[in-house]
């Protein structure tokens, strides 16, 4: 899996090029600035040794924190008591991990967090009297998964699918379906399946609570969709695409996709409620950005028929965001690992 998975990380930062394809423009509806969104400082992260989180999931007193290139893949903090507990150390156990994505919380404070180069979804819930840890569930078959996230009954999965981009899996009878095309990319209409699984497979997934909707943005682009799911089937409610990533992309050769250094970072992080979807978009290039491009100053807010009812600036910048449906409340991490609680 890991010789795949380089293959899909191989990413040259090209050196940029006048181009006039309109298509790489960024929609304006994305570009105006909004009303400032106030914030509350809540906690210091650096002073439980958190300095660079990379994703967080918060569900009342519980906040869960993931870390990249260090012995514990997620830190369980009690924001009451102050007690952190670390959790899936690094490594290859049944209940290790080697790289966290889409760490969520559901309604009864279980966390999962996906590891990708495993294709395990590790589960657990700090919050229950014996803080159980259920066994890790594989998702198999030979695909390669990158981000998923599980509801009460199923899995929903993005990879190098070469059969559609969303994959259903019952946690019931294991069976598996594929669902929903790739967007086809202007400059690259006649691309093979796996390099386009490829070139869109920067996501982050978020599930509605009810579990009847989920939403995939993309991290590289300004691509969004908004999908319903009816039994065990997937449709496509909305799809936008604001503008396309500046890419070299090929169907030959280790590298099947390349990003211009002056490629628009798309919407870096996204969480949900009932019945909004909040989204991070950066905006920046990493041309001039370097590695602050994580750094997003603009929070889009729309509903789940995919409608873009407000855009706001959010002054201090924020890395990473998390709704917590039991406050309901909106939560989000600075460039200098604060936790804040946006007033919106």
């Amino acid at each position: 899996m890991k010789k795949h998975i380089n293959i899909y990380i191989a990413i040259l930062l090209l050196t940029s090029c006048t181009t006039e394809n309109n298509y790489l423009s960024v929609a304006p509806d994305i570009l105006t600035r909004g009303n400032d969104v106030p914030s509350t400082y809540v906690v210091n992260l650096s002073d439980y040794g958190i300095n660079t989180p990379v994703r967080i999931s918060k569900h009342g007193d519980i906040l869960a924190v993931g870390q990249r290139y260090e012995l514990t893949n997620v830190h369980l903090v009690n924001l009451s008591t102050h007690a952190t507990q670390p959790w899936l150390p690094m490594g290859e156990g049944q209940n290790e991990a080697y790289s966290i994505d889409n760490l969520s919380i559901n309604s009864h404070g279980e966390i999962s967090a996906f590891d990708f180069e495993t294709g395990k979804l590790h589960r657990c819930n700090p919050s229950s009297l014996s803080r159980s840890t259920t066994p890790p569930l594989t998702l198999a078959n030979t695909a390669i998964h990158l981000s998923a996230v599980q509801g009460d009954n199923f899995v929903i999965s993005t990879g190098l699918y070469e059969q559609g981009r969303y994959r259903y899996y019952s946690l019931e009878d294991e069976s598996e379906e594929y669902f929903i095309d790739y967007p086809v990319h202007p400059g690259y209409p006649d691309l093979s399946p796996y390099s386009t699984s490829i070139l869109w497979a920067s996501t982050v997934l978020g599930l509605r609570p009810d579990n009847q909707m989920f939403v995939c943005t993309d991290i590289r682009s300004g691509q969004i969709d908004f999908c319903r799911i009816e039994g065990k089937k997937i449709s496509l409610v909305c799809r936008h695409c604001y503008y396309y990533p500046h890419v070299d992309a090929r169907d030959k050769g280790d590298v099947r996709v390349a990003y211009y250094s002056d490629n628009i970072t798309g919407f870096r992080d996204v969480t949900v409620s009932d019945d909004r979807v909040f989204v991070l978009y950066s905006g920046k290039t990493y041309k001039d950005e370097k590695q602050n491009i994580a750094n997003c100053s603009t929070l889009l807010v729309f509903d789940w028929d995919g409608t873009l009812l407000e855009t706001r600036t959010l002054p201090q910048m924020a890395t990473f965001i998390s709704y917590d449906m039991e406050e309901n409340a909106l939560y989000g991490t600075t460039p200098d690992a604060q936790l804040v609680r946006y007033n919106i």
